[in-house]
């Protein structure tokens, strides 16, 4: 039964080249109300290949990809968390992943190699040789809602292992934007907090999603502070700054950084009885990461790193935007920060990404 419906994913994504499916919407919709939802830790992706060439090249290439190290952390911590399986072991469990990644080449002649060829046509097998660019196809909900499925393929280990390396941020993407999206669906919002964000739109001519545990920690005429504060457990923390815009001289990592640290010495206090404890980003030990990115089609800074109190009191990573409202000749510098002491920060951190670009300007 799992090889026909894997049958008719490929055959469909590979040969109908964005054709429809001949199901009616209803059925559509009635098949997925009966699906179970999708299951699995945030950041787990389950891999179905052969095991055998996961210890080889091929399996080399996949851990590139998919262990690489999340960038600005304060310790090493994968991107993805793996389940590697034959498909032998291909279960109802592992069948409502959350992250589902089929791989495997045309040549090869284990068992799993078979089972996983043999779920390609014979139609859709000569357009992977024929057609090298053509090496990966994603699809959703293949077993269960909310679930995220990606195919990789070429006529050989070598070519695949190649294509997976050449397009690792494609991929990496893929499964960090699906777990991006999870999370800020499951994020909700209460009376409570929907008047925090009211109160931050009319005050810094902004929005951002603020999560129903959350509180309003300080409110500036250019400054909000929302945090999750639990008596045990991780603290999480938002803050959106705001300034006149003067020159792009204001995007170079240098001022990115010097704007930061003005920021927390002027309202965020580790302890606001002493005022050693204000926030400072950390450059001797780790320098921060920077990328360039489009963000709500406006040109943005992303700086990744750790951050700690000028005392050295209490530290943790974060990840911050920088961008200009060019039509009210605004700077707008937000940020999510974590503390979690001597804990994984992986999930955290992208939890902060996904309410950070909730961020809209008015």
């Amino acid at each position: 039964m799992v090889r026909i419906i894997l049958s008719t994913v490929f055959a469909l994504s590979l040969v109908a080249c964005g054709g429809q499916s001949d199901r009616t919407d209803s059925s559509e919709s009635s098949r997925k109300k009966a699906m179970p939802t999708a299951s699995g830790d945030p950041g787990e992706i389950v891999i179905v290949t052969d095991k055998l060439k996961y210890e080889g090249a091929l399996g080399d290439a996949i851990k590139e990809v998919f262990l690489a190290e999340v960038p600005g952390l304060t310790r090493e911590e994968p991107m993805f968390t793996l389940r590697v399986i034959e498909p032998t072991d291909f279960n109802r469990i592992f069948r409502l992943s959350r992250n589902l990644v089929y791989i495997v080449s045309l040549e090869g002649n284990s068992a799993a190699d078979r089972w996983l060829q043999n779920t390609f046509s014979e139609a859709s097998k000569e357009l992977i040789r024929n057609n090298p660019d053509r090496f990966m196809e994603t699809s959703e909900d293949q077993f269960a809602n909310n679930q995220k499925v990606l195919q990789l393929f070429a006529k050989d280990d070598i070519s695949l292992a190649k294509k997976i390396k050449e397009n690792a941020k494609t991929i990496q993407n893929y499964f960090n934007n699906a777990e991006k999206e999870r999370l800020s669906k499951s994020l909700g919002m209460s009376v409570a907090s929907r008047e925090i964000v009211s109160k931050i739109r009319t005050t810094l001519g902004a929005s951002i999603k603020v999560p129903a545990e959350y509180e309003l920690a300080m409110l500036q005429k250019d400054f909000a502070w929302v945090r999750f504060l639990p008596g045990r457990g991780p603290s999480k923390n938002l803050f959106i700054y705001k300034k006149n815009y003067t020159s792009e001289e204001e995007f170079s990592k240098e001022n990115v950084i010097k704007l930061r640290n003005e920021v927390g010495k002027k309202y965020i206090y580790g302890d606001p009885e002493n005022k050693a404890s204000y926030m400072i980003t950390e450059t001797e030990y780790m320098y921060p990461i920077f990328r360039q990115i489009n963000f709500r089609d406006n040109y943005t800074m992303e700086m990744r790193g750790a951050w700690k109190t000028k005392n050295f009191s209490v530290g943790g990573p974060f990840v911050s935007y920088t961008l200009v409202d060019e039509e009210e000749g605004a700077l707008y510098y937000i940020e999510g920060f974590v503390i979690h002491p001597n804990e994984k920060h992986r999930e955290l951190i992208r939890e902060m990404e996904s309410l950070l670009n909730t961020f809209r300007l008015q």
